[in-house]
């Protein structure tokens, strides 16, 4: 057990700030399920703005910090002794200190603040869980969800306590730069369902001001700092987090395996992903050109707020749940012992049969939310008809407003893939590409459909692929050659006929 008598012997403290800019719609739930909404934002109780705590801050650092070291999907153990050496030896415990159950562990040296938002309004999202067999909406399975929209701001600072020591110093700044090196990149997600688009988010640059608590007048600067005292903060550096820390580039390996697609579309056809008439904004009446406000169609293609802007998307729950489905329909066809065992290992699991939440895992494919590049939302007006006499039902007029024309880019990953759960990947990515797999609702009126363009492919090997459409409707290849991505479909099929897989 560690020694609570000996003092910490904290020489120095370097304050960390930037600015935390959200770049997709983002969950920063409370928990309560009493509000207005199923899933209610955390809000300040004092202020009422939104809240973003020091835990889930420091929880996404640290858990960026584990994965980039060690890989995706490793948990924290306590030490061992013959374990000790290396562990002083990680970021993650240099800067978060030992992990639960250590008792050897150090507390951490690094001090995250609560942050509050700036934010005009919120968003509100609907989302419905469909059956896989009918493709229709499950019983009682409808929700809403509040979110907080791209642009909003969060005012970051951290506080990192600096030891006598210059060597494990030093150890502590290279920890820091890259935890925040991560956000620099976007690589850093916060909030709920990141696997799913939600909670990117982007720090432009940071400011550093270092204090040397043995020297006095640094110390008076760091007692004085929110005060009126007119004492001089010292050594203040801006820049990215390499720079602004003084310290030199990181050439740490980087662990993380992953198999990214990213993937350009046409739209082929329109296409609705609805979204409920009472929550179309001002702006989004507007861009169906009805400037007055007295009519208003009763679904809308889903769109989000980008910049100020009003932007039609494609989210990543509703691409996700179009993926798994065929996905199943794929592997039912192949082989329908191994469907489920598959589909859960790779999308995630929710529940067991029992309804328990024991087995939940989270999903190692991650979905982007993707923004439609041009177009425009297109009202028309149907009518529901009886079957029995052919003309129209009474009062069943209604209007829809989906989205025509444009282009999307839909960004994919894999962690920690296996040869075979890309070869699946591919087929899902075939599927798109042709049209046959089509997002949205009202699909069976020709809705949905789009068209590949382009794709790049990067295996975490280094390998690379380029695949372009042609004039003439071929595809061309190249950065790899196609026998190669053809023997990740080969896996598949090995490993749903002889029942062992390709990792």
């Amino acid at each position: 057990m560690s020694d609570w008598g000996i003092p910490r012997g904290v020489a120095g403290r370097l304050v960390v700030t930037g600015t935390l800019r959200l770049v997709t719609p983002t969950s920063l739930g409370n928990g309560d399920m009493e509000g207005l909404t199923d899933m209610p934002l955390s809000l300040d109780a004092l202020e009422g703005r939104p809240l973003l705590t020091g835990t889930s801050i420091a929880g996404a650092l640290r858990n960026y910090l584990r994965t980039y070291e060690q890989g995706f999907r490793k948990r924290e153990q306590a030490r061992k002794p013959e374990q000790k050496q290396k562990e002083q030896q990680s970021y993650e415990t240099q800067l978060f200190g030992g992990t639960k159950g250590d008792d050897d562990g150090a507390q951490s040296p690094l001090i995250v603040d609560d942050a509050l938002g700036e934010v005009q309004r919120t968003e509100i999202r609907d989302g419905v869980k469909i059956d896989g067999t009918t493709r229709t909406a499950e019983a009682k399975k409808k929700y809403d969800l509040e979110l907080l929209p791209a642009g909003t701001t969060f005012p970051l600072r951290f506080e990192l306590l600096l030891p006598a020591d210059p060597q494990l110093a030093q150890r502590q700044r290279e920890a820091l730069a890259l935890a925040l090196s991560g956000l620099e990149r976007g690589e850093i997600a916060i909030g709920a369902r990141k696997t799913r688009g939600f909670g990117r988010c982007v720090v432009d640059s940071w400011e550093v001001c270092a204090y040397d608590l043995r020297e006095p007048s640094e110390l008076l600067a760091w007692l004085s700092e929110g005060y009126s005292w007119n004492i001089p903060s010292p050594r203040i550096t801006s820049g990215d987090a390499v720079t602004a820390l003084g310290i030199e580039p990181l050439s740490i390996e980087d662990k993380r395996r992953l198999f990214t697609v990213t993937a350009t579309f046409r739209l082929d056809s329109p296409v609705l992903i609805r979204s409920d008439a009472s929550l179309i904004s001002p702006e989004q009446l507007e861009a169906l050109g009805d400037k007055e406000h007295e009519q208003q169609p009763d679904q809308i293609h889903l769109r989000s707020r980008r910049n100020g802007d009003e932007v039609a998307v494609v989210p990543g729950t509703s691409l996700a749940g179009v993926l798994r489905a065929r996905a199943v329909r794929i592997l039912n066809t192949l082989n329908e012992a191994r469907t489920t065992s598959i589909v859960n290992e790779l999308f995630g699991v929710e529940t067991d049969d029992a309804g328990s939440r024991k087995s939940l895992r989270a999903s190692r494919l991650i979905v982007e939310e993707a923004e439609i590049a041009s177009g425009q939302p297109l009202v028309q007006n149907r009518v529901a008809i009886d079957r029995f006499t052919g003309g129209a039902f009474e009062t069943a007029l209604f209007s829809e407003a989906p989205h025509v024309g444009g282009t999307v880019e839909l960004r994919l990953a894999i962690q920690d893939p296996c040869d075979f759960e890309i070869g699946l990947l591919l087929l899902l990515l075939k599927d798109l590409w042709t049209g046959d797999l089509p997002l949205g609702g009202t699909s069976s009126i020709g809705r949905g459909r789009l068209r590949g363009m382009m794709a790049s492919l990067k295996h975490y090997h280094g390998a690379a692929w380029m695949i372009t459409e042609l004039a003439d409707g071929s595809l061309s290849v190249s950065g790899g050659e196609a026998s190669e991505l053809e023997r990740f479909v080969d896996a598949l099929m090995k490993e749903l006929n002889l029942n062992h897989g390709a990792c």
